[in-house]
């Protein structure tokens, strides 16, 4: 028996309409395009790590990385010493065409070097190996930079990169690194040359305290650009974009963009005592092998090991910088975006388990220049002599 009142209570909102006569049935959405659908990002940290985290997570990451960081550096050590090492060569070859390193002690200590005359060439040739040298040894500092990047920041996103696939994408990234280098040099032009005049009354070279006040304030401008590298290789944008975006990101967090500017410095400056420490350790060598005014042949012999080893060790430290900095600021990048896509662009989108193509080690520009180099060098030996 029902009570009057306990029918069912039908809300007009819950209830149903049905569908018009005259319209049709509603059809489902097409799905979207792959043109259409937003990219995949990467999953962002929920919360953003503080400051002494964020070091501490760019060094595990180089713990992480380290086979791959350690076949890099010595790639990156290996091509210095191809790019380096005739110039080497030929400075060799000029001392002991004038008996000796009598002339560069004289030119360290300011006074003219009395040389004895060569042939003629031989300065056109040696300023030639000197541009292709540097100019090589340039390009794989660049290269190295992004090797670093690409290998810290596959490791912060749970990606894996070889050296070879690493060296393919840092080879298309590469020309949006140097034209950023480029337009960051030109912005910073004139406020470090305002700093050089207040700070160091416009000499290159100053006491330490001038030299610190002078990193500290190269520090704080040159802290908007702090995410440059990582928005070309991580955000996969262009150089100009990239420093747009790196502006953003520092104005967000401020204190994080100078917190990688100081560890920039501090790893540089960590560098560059090691660099004098094994340069006066190679120096005491030479003198306990007689590398003085005379040139015999165990002094040519251990001389040409010294200048090796000290080539492939610079080459090969300039990777490990490149790592250690790159770390904290990978970290506070995918902190503060969330986004790695970047290091996915030698992936096939119709086929995404397809093996990337094999790279080479050297690029082919590389290769000529580095052969045109040896050739020249080999040429100026050979007239000297």
């Amino acid at each position: 028996m029902s009570l009057p009142g306990d029918e069912p209570v039908t809300h007009p909102e819950e209830s149903p309409e049905p569908p018009a006569a005259n319209e049709p049935p509603a059809t489902p959405e097409p799905p979207a395009t792959p043109e259409e659908r937003p990219p995949a990002a990467a999953p962002a940290i929920s919360a953003m790590p503080g400051m002494r985290e964020i070091v501490g997570r760019g060094l595990d990451l180089n713990v992480a990385a380290s086979a791959e960081v350690r076949r890099a550096s010595v790639y990156v050590g290996l091509l210095s010493l191809l790019a380096i090492g005739p110039i080497a060569v030929l400075l060799w070859a000029f001392a002991a065409q004038q008996g000796g390193f009598e002339w560069l002690q004289r030119l360290a200590a300011g006074l003219p070097p009395e040389f004895v005359p060569v042939w003629s060439p031989f300065g056109l040739l040696f300023g030639l190996v000197l541009m292709i040298g540097f100019s090589c040894f340039l390009a794989v500092t660049v290269d190295a930079q992004l090797v670093a990047t690409i290998l810290i920041g596959a490791r912060a996103t749970g990606r894996r990169f070889d050296l070879r696939g690493a060296l393919a994408l840092a080879r298309l990234r590469y020309w949006r690194l140097v034209r950023a280098a480029l337009m960051i040099g030109l912005i910073l032009v004139i406020p470090r040359f305002v700093i050089n005049q207040v700070v160091m009354n416009g000499r290159p070279v100053g006491t330490e305290g001038q030299s610190l006040v002078v990193s500290a304030i190269d520090i704080l401008v040159s802290a908007p650009f702090a995410y440059v590298a990582a928005g070309i290789v991580l955000g996969a944008v262009g150089a100009r974009e990239s420093i747009r975006r790196s502006f953003r990101l520092a104005r967000t967090r401020w204190r994080l963009a100078l917190l990688i500017g100081v560890v920039n410095a501090a790893v540089t400056y960590i560098a560059t005592f090691a660099v004098g420490a094994g340069g006066d350790i190679l120096v005491r060598l030479g003198t306990a092998f007689g590398l003085g005014s005379t040139l015999g042949p165990i002094q040519v012999a251990v001389l040409a090991l010294i200048v090796a080893f000290a080539i492939l060790s610079i080459g090969s430290l300039i990777m490990t910088i490149g790592a250690l900095t790159v770390g904290p600021q990978i970290v506070a990048f995918l902190g503060l975006t969330g986004y790695s896509n970047g290091l996915d662009a030698l992936k096939n989108p119709d086929n995404p388990f397809a093996t990337p193509p094999t790279q080479r080690l050297v690029a082919w520009p590389m290769q000529i220049a580095l052969v045109i180099n040896a050739a020249l060098a080999t040429l100026a030996v050979i007239g000297l002599a």
